[in-house]
């Protein structure tokens, strides 16, 4: 009651202002504005509004929007899908464990290849270690510099294939990194083993189920990056408890963003 009553509160104070739909209404009336990760849920299915009510959530309709809002949210409801609900439990939380470690995969998978191949060349196996110099010999640009025009290239292919029509939008995606991939590593621009690394960062990052995550992840990876190449080892610890102190000082409509698992309740 004392979250509907505060909801209803905050609706009620942007009542004269113009809203397009039920994207303002959420940065109109979350606790954090200017904080990267969601703070409420936007979904389109039925069954999951009706899922996050039967756990005590509120939902938020507005006109002209084929969304619903729910809150209030914490960090492991924007790992879990709708279809969880309809499988046995056993499934359901492996399929969470494997979007956890993609995440995990996605936010780190660069930068502790930056800060390992540039800092800590004694944590790497000698033949791997001789395998990446080898096809790093011909490479005229630093380590930093790649990851970030290979990321900046995969964004562009990504975003290219999701504003083209559909019709070809996953053609011009499949064939566009086959082709810059294969021309860049052929004229020596860039490693092929970087290639599979941003490959994977990729994957993980399609494997969480919730675009604004997926989005705060790609930023918060660039600082990551960043960090492994200026500390190493050292620089990614910093920016990953900085990361958590950020999650554990958001809240949503009261609710700790990590919670259950600090605070345990």
């Amino acid at each position: 009651e004392k979250m509907i009553a505060e909801a209803r509160r905050r609706l009620e104070g942007i009542q004269s202002k113009a809203v397009q739909g039920v994207g303002g209404i959420q940065q109109l009336i979350e606790d954090s504005p200017r904080a990267l990760f969601p703070q409420m849920l936007q979904t389109e299915r039925p069954d999951r509004a009706a899922s996050c009510l039967l756990e005590g959530q509120f939902v938020i309709l507005a006109e002209n929007s084929p969304y619903a809002l729910t809150a209030p949210i914490t960090l492991f409801h924007l790992l879990h899908t709708s279809d969880d609900m309809f499988m046995r439990w056993q499934y359901a939380t492996f399929l969470r464990i494997v979007r956890v470690l993609g995440l995990l995969i996605s936010l780190l998978l660069p930068g502790l290849y930056v800060a390992l191949t540039t800092h800590h060349t004694h944590l790497v196996p000698v033949n791997l270690l001789l395998s990446i110099a080898e096809t790093r010999a011909d490479v005229p640009f630093s380590v930093l510099l790649e990851i970030l025009m290979m990321e900046f290239s995969f964004y562009l292919i990504n975003e290219a294939g999701t504003r083209i029509p559909s019709q070809i939008g996953s053609t011009v995606s499949i064939v566009g990194a086959l082709i810059l991939g294969q021309a860049a590593v052929s004229a020596s621009i860039i490693s092929p083993i970087l290639i599979i690394i941003v490959a994977i960062t990729g994957l993980g990052n399609y494997v969480v189920p919730n675009y604004g995550l997926s989005i705060a992840l790609t930023v918060y990876r660039l600082g990551i990056v960043i960090l492994g190449a200026l500390l190493g080892l050292y620089g990614i610890m910093v920016g990953l408890i900085a990361i958590t102190v950020h999650l554990a000082r958001i809240h949503s409509f009261g609710v700790p963003y990590l919670a259950p698992i600090a605070p345990r309740r």
